[in-house]
This record gives C-alpha cells, sequence and structure tokens, in this order.
C-alpha cells in the first residue's frame, strides 16, 4: 500500500485486494479510501447488482430492491471491509472477493423482508458455510496453540467420520456446530442459507444433521472400543 500522499495514485490499476486495504484506512487516510470505494464499486457493481437480482427474484423482489441490496452489501465492505486474503475461496482475488461478498448479499436480503432497510447484522449472523474441520476451528476463534492444535485433531477424526456420508451432511454438521450456541438455535440467516445452498427444505437440513450426528456417535464409539 502507497501511503506517499505525495504520489498520485491510479486506483483504476490497482488489483482490488489493495483497494479493499486503502478501504480499511478510511480514518488515517480518509480521501484515498474514498477514491479506492469508488472504484472498487464500479469494478464489482455489475457483477454484484446481478447476483443480488437472482436473489431478489426467488424472494419476489423488484430489480429496483435488488440494487439497493447491492448498495447495502458496499456499505458493509465500507463499514467492516472484512475480506481476508488467507481465506480466499479463489487464487483470482477478483472471484474470491466476490464469493465473499455473496454471503453479504444473501444477509440482506433475508433481513431486508423484515426490516426494509441495510440491514446491520450480527457477527455470528455474517453468513459463511462451514465446509471442513479446519474452517470449523477457524471459525470458533481459539486463541491458545496448544488447545487449537487439539480441537482441530477431534475435528479431522468428525471429519474422517464424515467422509462416508454426502457433501451436505459434512456442511450442514459443521456449520451447525459452528453456529450453534449453547442454549440457543441456529440463526435463521444460517438455516436459509443452507436451505438455498443445498436446495433442500429445513425439515431436510435437521434430517441430514442429525443423520451426521448419529454417524459420528457411532463411529467414535467403535474407534474408542466403545460399541
Amino acid at each position: 500500500m502507497n501511503t506517499d500522499l505525495n504520489q498520485d495514485i491510479d486506483f483504476e490499476k490497482m488489483p482490488s485486494i489493495e483497494l479493499l486495504e486503502y478501504i480499511s484506512f478510511k480514518d488515517e487516510f480518509p480521501v484515498e479510501a474514498q477514491s479506492a470505494f469508488v472504484e472498487f464499486c464500479f469494478r464489482f457493481e455489475k457483477e454484484l447488482k446481478r447476483k443480488s437480482e437472482i436473489y431478489c427474484n426467488k424472494y419476489g423482489y423488484s430489480e429496483v430492491v435488488a440494487l439497493e441490496i447491492a448498495h447495502c452489501a458496499f456499505s458493509r465492505v465500507w463499514k467492516y471491509g472484512s475480506f481476508k486474503k488467507e481465506k480466499a475461496k479463489s487464487d483470482d482475488m477478483d472471484k474470491a472477493i466476490l464469493l465473499w461478498m455473496y454471503p453479504i448479499v444473501f444477509t440482506q436480503i433475508i433481513k431486508y423482508g423484515k426490516e426494509n432497510t441495510c440491514a446491520e447484522p450480527t457477527e455470528e449472523e455474517d453468513l459463511s458455510l462451514i465446509n471442513n474441520a479446519e474452517e470449523l476451528a477457524e471459525k470458533l476463534d481459539i486463541t491458545n496453540l496448544e488447545a487449537k492444535r487439539e480441537v482441530v485433531a477431534k475435528l479431522k477424526t468428525i471429519e474422517r467420520a464424515l467422509t462416508q456420508l454426502t457433501n451436505k451432511h459434512r456442511i450442514i454438521y459443521f456449520t451447525y456446530r459452528g453456529y450453534k450456541k449453547q442454549g440457543k438455535k441456529v440463526p435463521r440467516t444460517i438455516t436459509a442459507l443452507l436451505r438455498e445452498k443445498l436446495s433442500l427444505t429445513q425439515k431436510s437440513v435437521n434430517t441430514y444433521y442429525g443423520d451426521a450426528e448419529r454417524h459420528i456417535t457411532t463411529y467414535l464409539n467403535i474407534i474408542n472400543g466403545k460399541a
């Protein structure tokens, strides 16, 4: 990131990941951050609006709402800009950024139905499905390295058990584990995303999770010599 304010910065030629860096420093470099944000929106607006229209069409919202939803998603990028390169889901950074933003759009649509305005989801509702043991370990945010290694080892054992089931079982199980707080249900935005992404009813999602839990229990009993 170029911090020499006496040097002209060509934001149009700047990689998208660097635009996000400038945006994240909006308090320190407000003018540069604003310019980076304008370019970022210009670069991704067409594709994000297209995705928003697809989602909105499923929920009966108009193109006007789809545009507003896209703008809501960009507003969250300006406020939080939490994209992490090391967690990118594609080697192509522009594609990775879009994959990061799609769940933000979906969250906004789910919330829009209740509030008719841009939503401010809580951290636990800032949507992302959890696909494997490592992603769940990251979600649990364990700071102690030794404790994290132990948790990852246990989760890897569970992951091995889930290889005998389908990908849907694995994704649903790990996602539920990541978002289900003690004494609370999984946030509705998460269950809605599971239904959307996996093309399932809520009853089916619950069934998949129950099947996964029972299979894991049986697997652990066998390897621990309790079966």
